[in-house]
């Protein structure tokens, strides 16, 4: 038996949209790689890494939220991210029914707090907080070991800086192939020039005279 069994799996709401149960103990968060506009009365669709063609659809305070911290263009959207979390004391029809908040924001630096109208006649502010995203050590890897490919003056100082990152490369290979493809591009492109560099005497024109 699965003593790591996550049960959150099983209580997957059947929609074709993020719901507040999905998130019940499991708040999460999501990089937007599409915005699309809607008619009804859920006029957002927010799609996003791993969704499963069940988007987020924010409604009209997390519409606001957004609007306030990430700007009045949708297409702006892409490539940020968000944490999601159920708020229980959402209501409707005066009873607690539960709904998708906002919690945390990319592409801020500093806490934010919104005012939006929370109910008929009176406003509340909502705090959002920069969301702190993991740092990308292949990324960060692979930018490194370009710059020291930019630096090679020679080939034999080429042949170093791939014989120094060969390890790393198998790794980046199996793990992030578009890293990969981009080295393995940038040892190709240097490597030409620095050939083009290096010229024979004869393609020099000297020490080649008839006396």
């Amino acid at each position: 038996m699965n003593d790591m069994l996550d049960m959150s799996h099983f209580v997957e709401a059947k929609s074709d949209q993020l719901n507040a149960d999905d998130l019940i103990g499991t708040p999460r968060t999501i990089t937007v790689r599409r915005v699309v506009g809607n008619d009804g009365d859920q006029p957002v669709s927010i799609f996003y890494d791993g969704d499963n063609n069940k988007p987020f659809k924010p409604c009209k305070t997390m519409r606001r939220v957004l609007l306030a911290v990430w700007g009045r263009y949708a297409a702006d959207y892409v490539g940020r991210s968000m944490r999601l979390y159920r708020d229980d004391k959402v209501t409707f029809g005066g009873l607690d029914v539960g709904g998708i908040r906002i919690s945390h924001m990319s592409h801020i630096d500093k806490e934010t707090v919104v005012v939006v109208m929370k109910t008929k006649g009176k406003k509340a502010g909502i705090k959002i907080t920069p969301l702190e995203m993991p740092t990308d050590k292949a990324a960060e890897w692979a930018a490194d070991h370009i710059a020291a490919i930019d630096d090679a003056t020679t080939v034999e100082d080429l042949d170093l800086v791939i014989s120094g990152g060969a390890k790393a490369m198998v790794k980046l290979q199996r793990d992030r192939p578009e890293l990969h493809e981009m080295v393995t591009n940038t040892y190709d492109a240097r490597r030409a020039v620095l050939a083009r560099e290096v010229k024979p005497d004869a393609d020099a024109g000297e020490g080649y005279a008839d006396d």
